[in-house]
């Protein structure tokens, strides 16, 4: 579901979906990419058109966790629609760059 980038510290998000089924492999796969040392990660967004509450949800909780360890978690390339929940939900400021 996530793949490394060409950019440092960057993951594609593979899944145009993102729904209470693919949380826990998102999970998953946020928890393999963490490493040690690094100040910021990038989640590229690009592909993803639709995003639940629960990845939502997952995605505050990991930047808590990563924040704590010193790494900033960011999701970059997002697309209009996942924009405006973003900004509706007051995230916006929490997770884009």
């Amino acid at each position: 579901m996530v793949t490394k980038t060409i950019e440092e510290n960057c993951y594609r998000i593979e899944s145009n979906q993102l729904d209470v089924y693919s949380a826990a492999s998102l999970e998953e796969d946020m928890t393999n990419i963490f490493q040690k040392g690094v100040t910021s990660l990038y989640l590229d967004f690009s592909n993803v058109e639709e995003v639940s509450s629960s990845v939502l949800g997952l995605l505050l909780y990991k930047k808590m966790i990563y924040r704590k360890q010193g790494v900033n978690l960011y999701l970059i390339n997002v697309n209009p629609q996942v924009f405006k929940i973003l900004k509706i939900l007051n995230l916006n400021g929490h997770l884009l760059p």
